[in-house]
C-alpha cells in the first residue's frame, strides 16, 4: 500500500500543507525541514495522484481570481470564457474583476482581496506600480499560484507569464512604419514614463536612419492625460509625419488629433488592438496596429492555471509568447 501525504506529514511532525509546499517548491519551510521531508518522500516513494486530486476538487468549492486591465480586456475575456466550463466542471468558480489600467491602487486592492479570501489561484493582467508589485509578492509568499498575462510588472514572481514577443513586435512595428512612411520623416512617440520597454528598444534599433525621432512625450495610461499630452505634443511639433503610440488610450489620441486639426495629419502606429482600434484602422485614423492574439492569451492563461490546480502540471516554460499580429485597413 502506497504512503499518503498525511503519513509523510506525521512522520516529519508537520502539517500536510507543509509537505505540499515542499512538493511544489513553495516558500515557508526551513531548509532543514525541507530536506527531511524530501528524504521521506524519496524513501517511501511518494507520488501525488493527479486523478485523485481532480476527483477531490469536484467535492469542494474553490475560487480562482481573475483581474484584467487595459484595452485588451474584451478579447482577454473571450479567451477566459472558452476555459470557464473546465473550471465549473470541477466545482471551481472564477471571480472575474476589472480595473482601470491607470489605477494601480485599485488593482492592488483586488489582489489583496484574492489573497485574504484564500483564492486557489490567480490570473492577472496588470500595470506596474509599487502597490501592485508588493501584492504580487504577497501572493507568492502565500503560496497562491499566479499566472500573468499580456502585461505586468517585469520581475514579479509567478508560475508563468503569457505575453507578446516584445522584440519581435518592436522590429515589426519599425518595419511597418518604414513601409508606410518611406525611408525618411519626423516621428513622435507617446509612451508611459520610465525606461524604454524591450519593444520600444527593438523598435528604435530597427528604425531606418532617415526617420528622425523629433519628440518623445510621456503619459500615464489615462484617457484624459493621453488626450492632453497628445494635444501638447502636436502643439510643440506640428510637422510630425508619424506618431508611434505605446501608452495605450489610442481612441483618445485619435480624438486629440481630430480636435487639434493639424495642417499635416500624422500617420498613426500603435502597439495594441481591440474592436474599437480595428474600427479606427478601417476608417483610416490608425494606419497600423501591431499586437497579438489576446483571446488566445486569456485562454492559455486560464488553461495552464486549471491544469496546475487540478492535475499538478507545471508549465514547461516560465514565459510563453504568442505570435505578433499586424492589422491594417485590408484585414481589420
Amino acid at each position: 500500500m502506497s504512503v499518503t501525504l498525511k503519513q509523510i506529514a506525521d512522520m516529519a511532525g508537520v502539517h500536510k500543507s507543509t509537505v505540499d509546499k515542499v512538493i511544489h517548491d513553495r516558500p515557508g519551510v526551513s531548509e532543514a525541514k525541507r530536506e527531511q521531508i524530501r528524504a521521506l518522500l524519496k524513501e517511501y516513494g511518494y507520488e501525488s495522484n493527479p486523478l485523485a486530486k481532480a476527483l477531490n476538487y469536484q467535492k469542494k468549492k474553490l475560487v480562482v481570481g481573475v483581474l484584467l486591465t487595459g484595452q485588451a480586456v474584451p478579447d482577454l475575456l473571450r479567451g477566459v470564457e472558452r476555459v470557464r466550463p473546465d473550471f465549473s466542471g470541477f466545482n471551481i468558480t472564477l471571480d472575474l474583476r476589472q480595473a482601470d489600467a491607470a489605477d494601480t491602487k485599485a488593482q492592488a486592492a483586488v489582489l489583496r482581496e484574492f489573497r485574504e479570501s484564500g483564492a486557489a489561484g490567480v490570473a492577472a493582467c496588470l500595470s506596474s506600480g509599487e502597490e501592485v508589485e508588493n501584492e504580487l509578492s504577497a501572493l507568492h509568499e502565500a503560496g497562491i499560484p499566479l499566472i500573468l498575462v499580456h502585461h505586468a510588472p517585469e520581475n514579479a514572481p509567478c508560475l508563468c507569464r503569457i505575453e507578446q514577443n516584445a522584440q519581435q513586435a518592436g522590429r515589426t512595428a519599425a518595419r511597418m512604419l518604414a513601409l508606410l512612411l518611406g525611408s525618411e520623416g519626423k516621428l513622435g512617440i507617446l509612451r508611459i514614463p520610465g525606461e524604454r520597454t524591450p519593444a520600444e528598444q527593438a523598435f528604435a534599433d530597427a528604425l531606418p536612419v532617415g526617420i528622425e525621432l523629433a519628440e518623445a512625450a510621456e503619459t500615464k495610461p489615462s484617457p484624459k492625460l493621453a488626450y492632453m499630452n497628445t494635444r501638447a505634443l502636436l502643439s510643440r511639433c506640428p510637422e510630425l509625419d508619424a506618431l508611434f503610440i505605446t501608452c495605450g488610450c489610442v481612441p483618445e489620441v485619435c480624438r486629440a488629433i481630430r480636435d487639434a486639426k493639424p495642417a499635416k495629419r500624422p500617420l498613426l502606429l500603435c502597439m495594441e488592438n481591440s474592436a474599437e482600434i480595428s474600427a479606427l484602422v478601417r476608417e483610416g485614423e490608425v494606419a497600423c496596429a501591431v499586437s497579438t492574439d489576446h483571446a488566445e492569451q486569456g485562454r492559455l492563461a486560464l488553461r495552464l492555471l486549471f491544469e496546475h490546480l487540478v492535475y499538478e502540471r507545471t508549465p514547461e516554460e516560465s514565459e510563453i509568447c504568442t505570435p505578433t499580429v499586424v492589422t491594417i485597413a485590408e484585414n481589420a
